[in-house]
């Protein structure tokens, strides 16, 4: 391979997957690509000598009168095998089409293929890292080039020529410095695109671009931090409708409820603020409603903090809603995300990970994608990857941890993200962060001034952010295998280097080795004889005899607790102490080894940075430790404490989990700390008052502003409601008949057209049964499903579920409210069951008994609103702009049937048209509903 090499881009349509299984290549299509042009395209119809699934020939498009007036593969073999020699094999998942090529060219008595092959689904995954999706439809979207006839392989090949094309484009526009090292990590790519990356990765004319400059071998991009902060002294307040319409015309249409927000907002902090609960239904504009007054408040001395609840809000308002108001008002308000130094890219650690070629294919990857992202972004924030999970090991090795401090001798002091976020962060007006992170740092001064202003927005989900932050658990397992990772590090395994052996010529190190080992021993003994202990106080004398099998889950009572930590005072100051010794040894260890890591092997680099990680890991043990035992110490009843065992039979398997109960206390702070707080959604009320939400804030009893502005969609015209009134009645959690008609229902309402459907549901154990049952229909042959817990995670079937035309997602969860869907990227939501909680859940049991305790009424205190506002929520995913229409079907007859359905149904927009039928009647109905014209 080298640059005057002819890549023959290849694509093949077949029967199926398994040529073992005597599937068929249909098609063959390839585009021959020279010096980054294609210079000639061939392809192929082939009989496959059998009938083709109709799954594949819609794919496809292709029929079988087509292709049986095709050649056999027989025939046109010999051709083929000519027209790739000598070439450079080049596929959009190269080890599907070559080993499938390569068998059915054995079969016909060619020789086998002795080519060197890339894969472009790699060379994309590492040059275009932030990309959402690696299909390539996605990729040809993304790039802007023109795909007619999709799973067609001359249309196909044609495709991945171009796109092969520009991605070696980009790859030689990349720095020098980024070329090699991309050359030098691709030690596990797929066949021999690593060695693609050699013959890029010599030297040529392409000038470094101005905004990139290279630092300690890293090529990065140049990122500025703003000096000044915004001024508005010389505007007014638009008071009127019309000095609003002034700013926001032409650009966004004038919505009177929008400008009422604003006006209310503005006239509270004129002086004597008080906090405020404002519902602002979905299409009022609701970030300007509270982003515009504020900017007149800040005059530049005071940050106004807003709240959110994902990472995905918080760059849209950054990115979309501030430059938006910039524009609008001719300003320059400066933003700035916060968040935990976690997300963000160390890059001295970074740099030393790159010494080091690790066996894991992925880790590979990823490191590759790093270094082209390096690049690319002026945060450092690993959010921009818009990667599925960030649970690689090398994450953890390579970002930023809270305690840290940069030092003066960092080589990437001058370079460091998480230190230009903080100046950032500084200089911002607007503060944008998230609720877990604003509950755990509500009142440090260190990221949120006293006295600044607080928007917390989504305001429905802080509830359960806050006490999902609170909690903390203690896994005794992942501690003690933490404990065998360091003894490892320090001690080693035959065969491998050892901290023991690279310390063995200094005698004072090498003690300190063996005492941090010894140590460490001794702290998980005394850990292992604690939960010992408390299995057998807790777990083997309370639970009963028939119980004593299998998952084990027992809450805790917080003064009987609170009494065994007495009891145990002795030991567990002991493990504190332990680990405190264990920590100090550590560290002297680690100044040890910082000064002699120049002179080291990569092999021992490689030890230095796993013993680096495994100790941040430990203090962050040493903190959970120290909090929980305080807390456990001091019982304040608003915690639940229980405990968790895999088996009944394993002590080792416990573990310690916390959680608060009642956030009152938070909401207080949050209520001193900042200036009269602003807590804002589309749907905090229930029956039209704020009641519910108050309670789970703790603001029953303070002075509070409430106003609900109502939504201007037209309800009427753009959206349609229906219950299905002949299902079977649901008699249970484990309902299999009620399960088999949703999926019959899903069925009938989807199948004959191609409307974006979300159906939501209420456990995840349904959303497996009602998936297997649609597999087993035609339905898949014509629409994508996607199903959470069975086909990915969330984040990624979201992406995926965006990006299809005729797709079916099933979710819950965070599907309920987590999800914007505008236009007809979704236009048909089906509710397969009224969204009540499980009240089996140890934290729902301990707030019934909580309510219980207090003489109130747990269904119509708790559940009732709980499931009403999140059906209310639901209803939010269909029009999300004056453009959407779609209907909401719901198949769960008790909404209209029983009372407190009844009421739920209230909550819903009156305007919206509502209607009880058949599953018949309703498939009918929306299908002349879409028929109509608006």
């Amino acid at each position: 391979m080298n640059k005057d090499s002819i890549y023959a881009i290849v694509d093949l349509e077949t029967t199926g997957t398994s040529v073992k299984d005597g599937d068929r290549i249909i098609q063959f299509g390839c585009a021959l690509v020279q010096h980054g042009k294609m210079i000639d395209q061939i392809a192929l119809d082939i009989n496959p000598e059998r009938e083709v699934p109709a799954n594949i020939l819609q794919l496809t498009h292709l029929t079988n009168k087509r292709l049986k007036a095709a050649p056999y593969f027989e025939d046109v073999a010999a051709t083929i095998s000519q027209l790739l020699q000598d070439k450079v094999f080049v596929a959009h998942n190269v080890n599907f089409d070559y080993p499938f090529l390569d068998a059915e060219l054995q079969r016909v008595g060619q020789p086998a293929l002795q080519l060197a092959a890339i894969d472009t689904v790699e060379l994309a995954q590492i040059l275009l890292p932030t990309a959402i999706s690696y299909r390539l439809s996605d990729l040809t979207q993304l790039l802007a080039i023109e795909h007619t006839n999709p799973h067609q392989a001359d249309s196909d090949a044609a495709v991945t020529a171009q796109l092969f094309i520009a991605l070696s484009q980009r790859l030689a526009n990349l720095p020098l410095v980024t070329r090699q090292a991309l050359a030098k990590c691709a030690t596990r790519s797929a066949r021999e695109t690593g060695a693609y990356f050699a013959v890029q990765a010599q030297p040529n004319d392409q000038p470094l671009p101005d905004y990139l400059y290279v630092s300690h071998g890293l090529a990065l991009r140049k990122k500025s931090v703003s000096t000044t902060r915004l001024t508005t002294a010389e505007k007014e307040y638009p008071a009127t409708d019309a000095a609003k319409k002034h700013y926001l015309q032409p650009l966004l249409k004038w919505r009177k409820t929008q400008g009422k927000m604003m006006d209310m907002i503005y006239a509270n902090y004129a002086a004597d603020p008080q906090p405020m609960i404002l519902e602002a239904a979905t299409g009022l504009g609701k970030s300007l409603g509270y982003l515009l007054p504020f900017s007149f408040r800040l005059q530049g001395q005071w940050q106004l903090v807003v709240s959110t609840s994902t990472a995905v809000l918080q760059t849209q308002f950054v990115q979309q809603t501030v430059p938006l108001l910039n524009q609008l008002l001719d300003i320059d308000l400066q933003a700035a995300i916060v968040k935990s130094p976690q997300h963000y890219i160390d890059l001295a650690k970074f740099s030393q990970s790159l010494a080091v070629a690790d066996k894991v294919k992925q880790i590979q990857l990823l490191k590759m994608q790093l270094l082209v992202w390096l690049t690319m972004t002026k945060t450092g924030d690993f959010a921009e990857l818009h990667l599925t999970t960030y649970h690689s090991p090398l994450f953890a090795e390579i970002s930023h941890h809270s305690h840290e401090v940069i030092s003066k001798d960092d080589p990437f002091a001058a370079d460091d993200f998480w230190l230009a976020a903080r100046k950032q962060q500084a200089k911002a007006d607007v503060l944008v962060t998230n609720h877990a992170f604003l509950s755990q740092h509500v009142a440090d001064d260190h990221f949120f001034p006293a006295g600044s202003y607080l928007v917390v927005d989504e305001a429905q989900q802080f509830p359960d952010a806050a006490l999902k932050a609170s909690s903390k658990q203690i896994i005794g397992g992942a501690i003690m295998q933490l404990i065998k990772r360091l003894h490892k590090s320090l001690m080693g395994v035959e065969g491998q280097p050892s901290l023991a052996g690279l310390l063995a010529d200094d005698p004072v190190a090498r003690y300190n080795v063996i005492s941090l080992d010894y140590g460490l021993n001794e702290f998980s003994q005394l850990l292992l004889q604690l939960q010992n202990q408390l299995h057998a106080d807790f777990i083997f004398e309370q639970i009963p005899a028939e119980q004593r099998n299998g998952y084990i889950e027992r809450s805790l009572d917080e003064a009987e607790l609170a009494d065994w930590v007495q009891a145990n005072q002795g030991a567990g100051q002991k493990l504190r102490r332990l680990l405190n010794d264990c920590l100090l040894l550590a560290d002297k260890l680690s100044q040890r080894l910082l000064n002699e890591q120049a002179s080291w092997l990569v092999s021992e680099q490689k030890l230095w940075l796993d013993f680096n990680q495994q100790i941040q890991e430990l203090l962050q043990v040493r903190t959970l430790l120290r909090e929980v035992f305080t807390q456990l110490a001091q019982p304040d009843g608003g915690r639940l404490v229980w405990l968790t065992s895999k088996d009944y039979g394993d002590p080792a398997s416990l573990t310690l989990q916390l959680s608060q109960l009642d956030i009152t206390p938070l909401v207080e702070t949050m209520c001193q700390h900042f200036t009269a707080p602003v807590f804002t959604g589309a749907t905090l009320t229930v029956a039209h008052k704020f009641d519910y939400f108050k309670q789970q804030m703790g603001l029953a009893d303070v002075a509070v502003i409430e106003k609900r502005f109502a939504s201007p969609f037209r309800y009427k015209r753009q959206a349609a409601f229906f219950v299905v009134n002949d299902g079977p009645a649901i008699r249970g959690a484990a309902d299999h008949a009620y399960t088999n008609y949703v999926a019959r229902a899903i069925y009938q309402l989807t199948q004959d057209n191609q409307r974006q459907t979300l159906v939501l549901f209420n456990s995840l154990q349904m959303i497996a049964e009602v998936y297997r049952a649609l597999m087993q229909t035609d339905l898949p042959l014509h629409r994508e499903i996607f199903a959470q817990g069975m086909t990915g995670s969330k984040e990624r079937i979201t992406k995926r579920f965006s990006l299809s035309h005729r797709g079916i997602l099933l979710g819950t969860g965070s599907f309920w409210e987590g999800i914007d869907l505008p236009k007809e990227a979704l236009e048909q939501l089906i509710v397969a069951r009224l969204p009540f909680e499980a009240p089996d859940g140890i934290l729902t049991k301990a707030r019934y008994r909580q309510l219980t305790a207090d003489k109130l009424n747990p269904f119509f205190k708790e559940a009732l609103p709980k499931a009403t506002l999140r059906l209310h929520q639901g209803f939010g995913r269909l029009i999300r702009t004056s453009a959407d229409r779609g209907v909401m079907i719901v198949l769960d007859d008790r909404i209209v049937t029983t009372a407190y359905g009844k009421r739920m149904l209230k909550t819903l927009p009156a305007s919206l048209p509502k209607s009880t039928a058949s599953l018949v009647e309703v498939a009918a109905a929306t299908d002349e509903f879409f028929a109509r014209k608006v």
